[in-house]
């Protein structure tokens, strides 16, 4: 077994830059522990974050294409421009990522099929698909008790439900990128984590509550944050 190797801020500084280590300085002044506990700590919420929100967006794609198949009665749904207006004159970037996602397929020297197109398909390309361009056609096959509809969300807004999605996206960027999810504001950085979570969960138990129960009980997130640095006699 090799000796763990211990890091001073110093060198976190001096590997991942000072200015990004910054943040990480000002949260451990404030709630009275160490910058480089808080840095490791961030990035192992961070995962776990990423954990559910991959959770989240599978069972988000499943479900607009069940609804997209049901209604169209086609597996490549994604196909069907006539039925559900993806592209217009003054954009075509839906179909066209499609078409680079097919590409890519075959590169890769295997065949076309839907699951790989559907698997292939970004947040972003989902996000698309609830925006208010297509709530006439999209959004209404999804909510159409025909189709399976939405009954775990009697509100079927649409707007609501894209502004959770859109959320969820903000948040898989910022983390991807990584981005911090400490603040120097120790209540601040409570209120956001809430937000998050809530936001998570409020999607999948719009979709399926005994999914979102699942992901929940899957999550590492409610552990971890009891595990965050800092001494509670500095927080107020």
């Amino acid at each position: 077994m090799t000796d763990m190797v211990n890091a001073s801020l110093q060198d976190l500084q001096e590997w991942f830059s000072s200015d990004r280590m910054e943040t990480y300085i000002h949260s451990a002044q404030n709630t009275g522990c160490d910058a480089v506990d808080l840095y490791v700590w961030n990035e192992r919420i961070s995962k776990a974050l990423l954990e559910d929100i991959a959770h989240i967006e599978v069972l988000l794609r499943n479900f607009i294409s069940r609804r997209l198949v049901e209604d169209s009665g086609r597996v490549d749904w994604y196909h069907d421009n006539d039925r559900y207006r993806f592209s217009t004159a003054r954009s075509t970037r839906f179909n066209d990522s499609i078409a680079e996602i097919e590409k890519n397929i075959r590169h890769a020297n295997k065949q076309v099929l839907p699951g790989r197109v559907i698997s292939g398909m970004m947040l972003g390309s989902w996000c698309f698909l609830l925006t208010g361009r297509l709530e006439q056609t999209v959004w209404k096959a999804i909510v159409n008790p025909k189709n399976g509809g939405m009954p775990n969300y009697p509100l079927r807004k649409r707007s609501v439900f894209e502004h959770h999605v859109k959320m969820m996206r903000d948040l898989r960027n910022r983390l991807s990128h990584q981005e911090h999810i400490v603040m120097p504001d120790f209540a601040k950085e409570n209120r956001y984590l809430d937000e998050c979570c809530d936001n998570l969960m409020w999607i999948a138990r719009a979709i399926e509550p005994k999914a979102a129960d699942w992901i929940q009980e899957q999550s590492r997130v409610r552990s971890l944050r009891l595990t965050r640095p800092l001494n509670q006699l500095n927080i107020i």
